[in-house]
């Protein structure tokens, strides 16, 4: 009895000691997995700021400081690795993220209640929390710019499977435990039912935790058994099996990383890679595992260097222990090189080593460099649009300019001072073509050259010829102008001035220097285009302004000014010699039996009759004299500076000039023509123009009283007096 007690009670001991044992193997190594998972996802956090904040040699800004080129790494990095990344500066404001729809650009991150992600940005060291919104685990790790130096935060899932497994362990390690427990219990109740079966299940038992200990995931214990080993054995294998899914699920992640990671023990010799760190090296894994890194990938700087001793970015993280970073160029096997990002970060384990991580950044490069060129190209873009606004803007200027001269000599001085800047360099004259289009004379001209004649007939222009641009010069074949004057050693170019469906003349230019300036015209073609039809443009504005103003100035029967001319002209000239003390005379005068005349001879040649009068008044009148149709057949002179003796004078000597015209209408003699003329005179007979041209008026009338064919004068009224007094001119 006190064998079997001892018995029990071993047994007892025995099944406390296996589910102690069993429950720590089991702890040890759900916190090495724990620990590993950490780590590596810790790294690759760690290589994805460091490689935000990378510069490269050349002073490109880094990812950090182009918030579209970090967004577009961030969506690349989590095509890649199948999982969500965020990036939070200093004051944990949201700067960037990949594929999380819960928050914004901008926004601050509060999703960890336990303060985490101030924590680490406070002390630097990585942290895992848990998202209470999302229920997902996240790791927080610096960024680190300068070195030690945190300026944000880089926040990653952490793989929810790894949690849930994690969990399934921490349920099976309580399992374990109660099982353990459970075994304490049945021993000290059954003792003898169990002594029998105790030593096989507890010896398959304790070699399934001890090769999981050892890291062996693949071990498996037979649960076939019906009592509690069989239990427990499947239970085993459960956790088991779940730490291996974990695992796959950390090594797949590794294994399909787009970015090439090998993992170096202390000496520098390779023990691991993945897929792409053979495809960047250019060998087979079993080519390179177990060699030394510089036996197997050769490292040169951004230009093309080698490395000093000791410098190279994996050198300095082996002997100082810490993380490096720089950009290299990797040497592959084919010879080729490629540019790289490698991060050396050492790993925390006490044999030492390091993981080493290598970006290929040739894309980024080549990016970088149509980026570049497209700068280049919007630059010059740039400058040939300020070139055309510039020139619009001149063109608009030249335009306005015109647009509010109101006389062509106004215009043709505008032109050419113009002219001069817009077309630098060259010589120039524009030329119109007269009323009656038998001569194209020369309005304007810039330059030192004087390339064509002044005047010339239309003909003699290829330009007006055609109806098109016309250019001549060293080395062509187009024949020159017949205006052209020089020797032929000079390029010049003729363009009509068109507009309105007229042809209005022609812009002339020329190159001194041709022969040496090919390219003279071409460089200027636009802004001359633009030139010519500012200018013809104007000018046929011009001149139809000049054409309404005279129509509504000028009598279109007789061409004399109208009546209404006549008085806003003579008001204004009143008060000219008003204010200069000098005498002004005014005309009446009327043809004499004018409707007797009509209806003999008819409207045709009453109409003849009023033109060669009015004809005959322009010859007889100077430059300043204003003569007016006044209405019907009457007309009226204005003749600013003239005293009234001289106005009587010349009076009679256009009676009698008028006196003298024979005129013939379809063969019918017209008889004599004669005129009754009245002529007041400033100061004499008042000082307003209703004054004078009623004094003239009446002068008119009583001329035509008396007999007709004569000139009188109003005499001067005493103050007081109304009437009129006429003195008759004696006939010479």
């Amino acid at each position: 009895m006190r064998i079997k007690s001892q018995i029990i009670l071993s047994m007892v001991a025995a099944a406390a000691l296996i589910g102690l044992v069993g429950g720590v193997g089991i702890f040890t190594q759900i916190a090495a997995t724990q620990s590993l998972g950490l780590t590596e996802a810790t790294n690759v956090a760690r290589e994805l700021a460091d490689t935000i904040v990378f510069k490269s040699s050349d002073g490109s800004p880094s990812l950090l400081e182009r918030p579209d080129a970090l967004r577009e790494f961030l969506e690349h990095q989590h095509h890649r690795s199948r999982r969500d990344f965020l990036i939070v500066d200093r004051n944990r404001v949201l700067l960037a993220h990949a594929a999380d729809e819960e928050h914004k650009v901008g926004d601050k991150f509060d999703h960890d209640r336990g303060d985490e992600v101030g924590k680490t940005l406070a002390d630097g060291v990585p942290r895992k929390f848990t998202d209470p919104d999302e229920g997902i685990d996240i790791l927080a790790v610096p960024i680190e710019h300068p070195e030690d130096t945190i300026i944000g935060a880089v926040l990653l899932e952490y793989d929810p499977l790894l949690r849930a497994a994690e969990q399934r362990t921490n349920n099976m390690l309580w399992l374990v435990g109660l099982s353990a427990a459970a075994a304490v219990l049945v021993a000290a109740g059954f003792a003898w039912l169990l002594l029998r079966r105790f030593n096989a299940g507890l010896a398959d038992m304790t070699g399934g935790m001890e090769a999981l200990a050892k890291g062996n995931a693949m071990t498996r214990i037979d649960h076939t058994r019906k009592d509690e080993f069989g239990q427990l054995a499947q239970g085993f294998n459960t956790m088991a099996a779940e730490l291996q899914s974990a695992r796959a699920h950390i090594e797949d992640i590794v294994e399909t990383a787009a970015e090439g990671i090998a993992v170096l023990d202390s000496d520098g010799r390779i023990a691991s890679v993945n897929p792409a760190a053979t495809a960047m090296i250019g060998r087979r894994a079993d080519k390179i595992v177990g060699q030394a890194w510089d036996a197997v990938m050769t490292m040169h700087d951004p230009k093309g260097g080698a490395f000093a001793v000791g410098t190279s970015p994996v050198e300095r993280a082996l002997t100082t222990g810490r993380q490096h970073q720089s950009e290299v160029r990797l040497t592959k096997a084919d010879g080729s090189h490629v540019p790289m990002i490698a991060s050396c970060s050492p790993l925390s384990r006490s044999d030492g080593g390091l993981v080493l991580t290598l970006n290929d950044i040739s894309e980024l490069r080549r990016a970088e460099g149509v980026v570049s060129e497209r700068a280049d190209q919007l630059a010059l873009l740039n400058l040939a649009l300020h070139e055309k606004s510039e020139t619009t803007s001149r063109l608009v200027k030249l335009g306005e300019l015109l647009q509010a001269c109101v006389t062509f000599p106004e215009a043709f001085s505008v032109v050419g001072t113009a002219m001069a800047e817009f077309l630098g360099g060259l010589s120039g004259t524009v030329h119109l073509t007269s009323a009656s289009r038998n001569l194209v004379e020369e309005v304007a001209h810039w330059g030192a050259v004087r390339s064509s004649a002044t005047q010339f007939a239309p003909e003699d222009c290829w330009a007006l010829r055609r109806g098109q641009e016309h250019v001549a010069g060293p080395g062509m074949l187009s024949p020159r102008c017949a205006h052209i004057n020089e020797n032929g050693g000079k390029g010049y170019v003729c363009m009509p001035l068109a507009a309105q469906g007229e042809t209005l003349g022609i812009l002339h230019l020329c190159e001194p220097n041709a022969a040496e300036k090919p390219q003279w015209l071409a460089e200027r073609q636009q802004i001359l285009r633009g030139v010519v039809d500012t200018l013809a443009l104007a000018l046929a504005n011009l001149r139809l302004r000049e054409t309404l103003r005279q129509q509504s100035i000028r009598d279109p029967n007789t061409g004399l000014f109208n009546r209404r001319y006549l008085e806003e002209t003579s008001s204004r000239e009143l008060r000219r010699m008003e204010r200069s003390g000098q005498p002004l005379v005014i005309m009446m005068l009327d043809v004499d039996h004018f409707k007797q005349f009509n209806d003999t001879f008819g409207h045709e040649a009453g109409d003849l009759v009023l033109k060669q009068v009015a004809a005959t008044l322009i010859e007889h009148a100077r430059d300043s004299d204003v003569v007016s149709r006044y209405g019907g057949e009457e007309f009226a002179i204005v003749l600013p500076g003239c005293s009234l003796e001289e106005g009587a004078e010349r009076a009679e000597a256009l009676r009698q000039a008028i006196r003298q015209l024979h005129l013939t209408h379809r063969g019918r003699t017209l008889g004599t023509i004669t005129v009754s003329f009245g002529v007041a005179a400033f100061p004499e007979h008042g000082a307003g123009w209703a004054e004078l041209t009623n004094a003239a008026d009446h002068a008119l009338y009583e001329a035509k009283g008396e007999g007709r064919d004569r000139v009188l004068v109003a005499r001067s009224h005493a103050p007081g007096e109304r009437q009129i007094q006429l003195v008759p001119v004696p006939k010479k």
